[in-house]
């Protein structure tokens, strides 16, 4: 019984927007990697992860709030591009929406502690306070 207590007490842990996207974008492009890898041979297994990997650009596409501009705009294009290339689109290039979520990634990861601190700050909304935030993401 006191190991559940144990459990019970754990401090809960709370995703910042930032680390949510960054981990959707290590999602997916692991599962480009996979796909390349070993697993191009399998071909039930590929179709799976790219099922996967879509569903995941979907949620992010799901997330972006065009009222704030040109950069989600053009992030609505880059996404809809991605899923042209992981099997929405006429063939795969798997290379080109992997080098598109790198880049990508690689973006966040330079306002990754910033971010953090905004939210931390209460500049802006919470994660937890949002109810539809990667709710797409949750297996």
């Amino acid at each position: 019984m006191k190991h559940l207590k144990a459990y019970s007490s754990q401090p809960t842990v709370r995703w910042t927007r930032i680390e949510m996207l960054v981990a959707a974008f290590d999602g997916v492009i692991s599962i480009l990697e996979q796909v390349q890898g070993p697993l191009a041979e399998n071909e039930f297994l590929k179709q799976r992860q790219l099922l996967t990997a879509q569903q995941l650009i979907l949620a992010l596409y799901e997330g972006i709030d065009v009222r704030y501009g040109a950069v989600p705009e053009n992030m609505q294009k880059l996404y809809l591009f991605v899923l042209s290339c992981i099997g929405m689109g006429p063939k795969l290039d798997l290379p080109a929406a992997m080098k598109i979520m790198r880049t990508i990634r690689s973006g966040l990861e330079t306002i990754r502690d910033e971010a953090n601190e905004m939210e931390r700050r209460g500049d802006l909304i919470p994660a937890a306070q949002e109810s539809q935030v990667l709710r797409h993401l949750i297996a």
